[in-house]
């Protein structure tokens, strides 16, 4: 069974009949089918422990600690049969000492008058300031390092601007790339507006749309949630919703390639001789696709969790990745082998921090990545309104050097299994 759904259903079915060995099968499976799934692995660990077969419920759980992941079983009275040996208790320490503070970053800059729902972040290093852009009501702000801000660009006055979900600057050229698509958060969303989708080219130094390229509306919903853009110019998106990546070269839009199978492709990064372009599937981890052969292939590295990823970076031979589908989130830095397009190995750079409570996409300014830390994203409706009760606070952009460690960045299969071991 290929289905999350249905498999899920049977396995709580299975746990509430109290048929651990169908659930056990059930949650195998699951974990299978998402095999970066803090909860499936937990969830799995909790079936063995239930059944007393401690070897497979230690060696899962001290996967789930090498992986940085930091959920304590220890309060857990499912975990009863297996509690009393020494492995029990070696354990837990390890997942404790992942859920502690680790990194040097903080919050740089408080976007006190930012719209809501900010989920894109570009920064223009001619002009010393960062734009940030808005899913709810289509602005782009330009916001300067002291936190100030101004309008940039906002529907109306921009034609073909909407929600905004991505952005990237074209240093060399003084371009902005937008990703903007009619989703039923933007608070002028018209019904007939949904498929709209397009990838607009401003002149950054105006704040004017030079071009404009528009997928087809076929009423099929669509999202740019994540551009690049090369060294020569050319320009690399993924569909968040479609599983597409799409390229723009001498001023046309293409389908670069098709990605079935995924469940969401967030963010993207080209290597600087455009050899590589590497992307992210939320819950099935890192692609690369070796673009001179037209292949795509997954990325992993053993006791490694590289799910749950929004935003990418190439940095140096590596990629800077905004981790928020883990426990806890995280910032994590993916050394490659330029050559190959292969993990070499993996560090983390800031983690369970109380200011990553959402984290999500950012910008390299710089040696430093800024991210949004606090989208909150959880705390809006479909409708892109806040729930109810719900206290949005302003948007803050973190900041983390993507340097941090940099001479002690394991080689090669050594690796860095603990935060501050």
């Amino acid at each position: 069974m290929s289905d999350l759904a249905a498999v899920s259903q049977r396995a709580e079915g299975w746990k509430q009949e109290k048929d651990l060995r169908r659930y056990t099968y059930a949650m195998e499976r699951l974990v299978q089918l998402r095999p970066y799934s803090p909860v499936f692995q937990y969830r799995l660990a909790e079936a063995y422990a239930m059944q007393d077969q401690k070897t497979k419920a230690y060696n899962l759980m001290i996967k789930i600690q090498k992986s940085g992941l930091a959920m304590n079983p220890d309060a857990d009275k499912d975990f009863d049969p297996i509690r009393s040996t020494q492995a029990f208790k070696y354990i837990v320490d390890g997942l404790k000492t992942n859920a502690k503070s680790f990194g040097e970053g903080g919050v740089a800059i408080t976007l006190k008058d930012a719209p809501e729902l900010v989920e894109s972040v570009a920064y223009d290093g001619k002009r010393k300031r960062f734009l940030v852009g808005s899913v709810r009501t289509g602005e782009i702000l330009s916001v300067s390092e002291d936190g100030s801000t101004q309008m940039f660009a906002k529907p109306g006055s921009t034609p073909g601007l909407k929600s905004v979900f991505a952005m990237a600057v074209d240093e060399a050229r003084d371009f902005l790339w937008i990703g903007t698509a009619g989703a039923p958060q933007y608070q002028a969303h018209k019904p007939a507006e949904l498929g709209f989708a397009a990838l607009l080219k401003f002149d950054l130094a105006k704040g004017e749309v030079i071009e404009a390229y528009p997928l087809p509306a076929d009423g099929m919903p669509k999202n740019f949630g994540s551009i690049t853009v090369a060294s020569n110019g050319t320009v690399y998106a993924t569909d968040a919703i479609a599983n597409v990546v799409y390229q723009v070269q001498g001023s046309k839009l293409r389908t670069l390639f098709n990605v079935p199978g995924s469940t969401s492709l967030r963010g993207i990064a080209v290597s600087p001789d455009e050899k590589f372009l590497y992307f992210i599937d939320y819950e099935l981890g890192l692609r690369v696709a070796d673009l001179a052969k037209s292949e795509v292939r997954e990325l992993v590295k053993d006791d490694q969790n590289l799910g749950g990823i929004d935003g990418i970076y190439y940095f140096e031979d590596h990629l800077i990745a905004v981790q928020n589908g883990s426990i806890p989130t995280r910032v994590i830095r993916i050394k490659l082998d330029p050559a190959k397009g292969v993990i070499e190995s993996v560090r983390p750079l800031e983690a369970n921090k109380d200011a990553m409570v959402m984290p999500t996409f950012g910008a390299l300014a710089g040696k430093d990545l800024y991210f949004i830390s606090n989208s909150q994203r959880d705390l809006y409706g479909a409708d892109g309104k806040p729930l109810d009760g719900a206290m949005p606070e302003a948007r803050s952009l973190y900041k983390v050097s993507a340097r941090f460690a940099w001479d002690a960045d394991p080689k090669g299969a050594d690796m860095m299994l603990l935060p501050g071991k």
